[in-house]
């Protein structure tokens, strides 16, 4: 328990500050981006990052099916999710089910979860969601869409990619889901430019795909997929505080007392004993 206490809080709680500070950032880039365009970027400037740093690529059908389900399948979901609802934040909101579906892929494939980690998980997802008003829309079907694609690629990586070289395989993967990212560009599509607008670019790059990605799949590979997705239930609480921060978004009462519930969700779930999954 304690190793996955440090693993958490190496790799898991400085990534719920990368992708919760992504969520205002994103907001403010969106006045002058369409959110197609910012996915591109991201991707674009990560691949070129990791392909320096990685010295080379990890290459293979696996590795290419990861990439698929993690960053392109997942983000034009999101993107797409956004465009067609009239709250967005409520399709962000929907790809934190996430966690429940990773739950029911490891039980499905074999893997030992005790009560406590299950019960964790279920409240945190609880949480997050008591924390918005659900109206139903299409959108919300994509972000749910997403989110379960996310629980299959984060699966996906933890039973057949843990031991790839972080480096190379998320320059692999990024480039290769480009070109489908890329395709749905004209959805939507509306670009501003201005040296203000290209820096928070770079910005939202380097900290929701660089450092998120690389800090989540080192999370992943550590502590496994179900207590990392319990971790990145952090994510919508860090989301919360940092519009209030940069934006000057109040939480509302509903969004506190689930952030509450979410975070003694994560606290059930990284203190049970014996480990909520087995790879």
């Amino acid at each position: 328990m304690q190793r996955v206490i440090l693993s958490f809080v190496k790799w898991i709680f400085p990534l719920s500050i990368f992708w919760g500070f992504a969520f205002p950032l994103t907001k403010i880039i969106t006045y002058s981006v369409s959110p197609m365009v910012i996915s591109v970027v991201r991707i674009g400037v990560a691949s070129i990052f990791f392909l320096i740093l990685g010295k080379g690529l990890s290459i293979g059908v696996r590795q290419f099916v990861n990439g698929l389900l993690n960053f392109a399948f997942f983000l034009i979901l999101l993107n797409v999710g956004i465009t067609l609802s009239p709250n967005p934040g409520l399709v962000a909101v929907m790809i934190y089910t996430q966690p429940i579906f990773v739950l029911i892929i490891e039980r499905i494939l074999g893997s030992n979860i005790n009560i406590k980690g299950t019960i964790g998980i279920v409240l945190g997802v609880i949480g997050v969601i008591s924390s918005a008003t659900l109206s139903f829309d299409i959108g919300l079907i994509f972000g749910l869409s997403a989110g379960i694609l996310w629980a299959g690629g984060t699966v996906y990586y933890s039973r057949y990619l843990a031991r790839e070289n972080v480096a190379k395989l998320n320059a692999f993967m990024t480039l290769t889901s480009l070109p489908f990212v890329s395709a749905f560009i004209p959805f939507d599509y509306y670009f501003r430019f201005s040296l203000i607008t290209l820096a928070l670019l770079l910005l939202l790059a380097i900290t929701a795909q660089i450092l998120g990605f690389y800090f989540w799949f080192n999370g992943v590979r550590e502590i496994g997929s179900i207590y990392a997705s319990s971790g990145a239930l952090l994510v919508p609480v860090m989301a919360y505080l940092f519009s209030f921060a940069v934006l000057g978004v109040v939480p509302t009462l509903p969004q506190i007392i689930g952030s509450i519930i979410t975070l003694i969700g994560v606290y059930l779930t990284i203190t049970s004993r014996g480990g909520p999954n087995k790879r």
